[in-house]
């Protein structure tokens, strides 16, 4: 009993410094959302960051009315599933006030490793997200499936899968830009998705072209930039050494 005592203690208190954690990492949104909309709308926000954080995982996505469950409790799921509604539907706000934030944030650690003497290195990392079973979902389009690959390998004792040709699926491609030096943490200066479909359709060498401009009017021409070679050919390097 003494026991099972301490363990709930102990999750307690590291449930608490997650929080604490989360809200000194959120707090400059917080500030900007709180001059923007009613203050129950921002604690459902820090509320549903929170949730995702605990409750996410790789293989299994999350229902809104099941964040609305893990938000105000089970007895509570149509009402915490309406506060998210009308957080994500508030036009008080924008997506752009996040992207906002994040290259701040991104600001900020190079000023810090510059003014430090480090060497600032600046991490491309892309991929997709794969929605197999949806058609619906607004700007869908077609991604390579890794899993797909991974289903596919041959397995000691089992039938030969069909050839070798890829296999695309419904998702959306994603880009992300983060900053490091030669110690700490990295840094999250950008994260974003797009599609080649709908309305707001775009290319993949348009997003990372702006994407490099924006680094290089914040940041200059000072930090070195690491690529895998999903950017390697003459277009990207052309437009990389330009």
């Amino acid at each position: 009993m003494i026991k099972d005592t301490q363990t709930q203690k102990e999750k307690q208190a590291k449930s608490y410094q997650l929080e604490v954690e989360l809200f000194n990492f959120l707090k400059p949104i917080l500030q900007k959302l709180n001059q923007k909309m009613d203050r129950r709308l921002v604690m459902t926000f820090f509320g549903l960051v929170m949730t995702v954080l605990i409750h996410r995982h790789r293989n299994q996505g999350l229902l809104l009315s099941e964040l609305g469950a893990y938000l105000l409790g089970p007895e509570k799921c149509t009402a915490g599933t309406k506060r998210i509604s009308n957080l994500l539907r508030s036009k008080k706000w924008k997506a752009k006030l996040l992207t906002k934030a994040l290259w701040q944030q991104g600001t900020q650690r190079v000023d810090d490793l510059q003014a430090a003497g480090e060497e600032v290195l600046v991490l491309w990392d892309e991929s997709v997200i794969e929605k197999p079973e949806s058609l619906a979902a607004e700007g869908l389009c077609a991604v390579k499936s890794s899993k797909a690959v991974r289903l596919k390998r041959i397995k000691p004792g089992f039938f030969n899968p069909p050839g070798g040709r890829p296999i695309f699926v419904p998702g959306f491609n994603w880009l992300q830009v983060l900053v490091i030096g030669r110690s700490g943490p990295p840094t999250l200066a950008h994260l974003a998705w797009w599609s080649t479909r709908g309305e707001r359709k775009n290319s993949k060498r348009e997003v990372e072209r702006h994407i490099l401009n924006t680094i290089d009017t914040l940041w200059g021409k000072n930090i070195v930039h690491i690529w895998d070679r999903g950017f390697a050919g003459n277009p990207w390097l052309t437009l990389a050494f330009t």
